[in-house]
């Protein structure tokens, strides 16, 4: 599923506010880097909307003090500005037997696709252990890690890359992946393509 809205000119294109001039808008990154959170919430005029992972729509977002509170009744999210150009994100509900907090650091929009990267090979990865665990025998071939093949209907849904708003997808283009797989099926190696030529890696533990 491609993301929604294009990296260049996102903010502009909501009409939302910019980091600058609000508290909670802006992008966001915590957590760890095998788990890692994104959220962008963008103002416009008295209204927020969020979005996460990195590009999910979240419930409606409702300000409660210095607070913006998002319910969707399994979840509770709780994003109180801090210290230091930080956010605090206090997650409750049903799903959870006790208040989890996580600090987010502000970035900018480059710094956010590029963690989106990292939130795709992680995603991709774990698609593929699950795809190992369940029984596969081999690894799957290339042709089958993409959104439209067969390991893109175990991971719903497939990762965007933020720099291109469409799919990840197998190349060396910053925002998308590189994946290999040995010839007897057992061992691979994914590499996200960052927006400075770096990478970042998963490979077969």
């Amino acid at each position: 599923m491609a993301a929604s809205l294009l990296l260049a000119g996102l903010v502009a294109a909501c009409g939302g506010s910019t980091a600058s001039d609000d508290p909670l808008a802006g992008y966001w990154v915590g957590g760890a880097k095998a788990d890692p959170i994104l959220v962008h919430i963008v103002k416009d005029g008295d209204r927020y909307s969020a979005r996460a992972n990195p590009d999910t729509p979240l419930g409606d977002a409702t300000k409660d003090g210095d607070s913006l509170v998002i319910d969707t009744h399994a979840v509770n999210m709780t994003f109180t500005p801090g210290a230091g150009d930080t956010l605090s994100l206090t997650l409750s509900g049903e799903a959870f037997k006790k208040e989890v907090v996580q600090t987010l650091q502000r970035v900018d929009e480059v710094q956010y696709a590029d963690a989106a990267v990292e939130f795709g090979v992680a995603a991709i990865r774990r698609g593929l252990m699950m795809w190992a665990r369940g029984g596969g025998k081999k690894l799957p071939p290339a042709n089958e890690v993409n959104a439209n093949g067969l390991l893109g209907r175990m991971i719903v849904p497939w990762p965007p890359n933020m720099f291109s708003g469409q799919p990840m997808q197998p190349s060396d283009n910053k925002g998308d992946y590189t994946y290999t797989v040995t010839a007897d099926g057992k061992q691979f190696t994914l590499v996200g393509h960052l927006s400075d030529g770096s990478t970042t890696a998963e490979s077969t533990p």
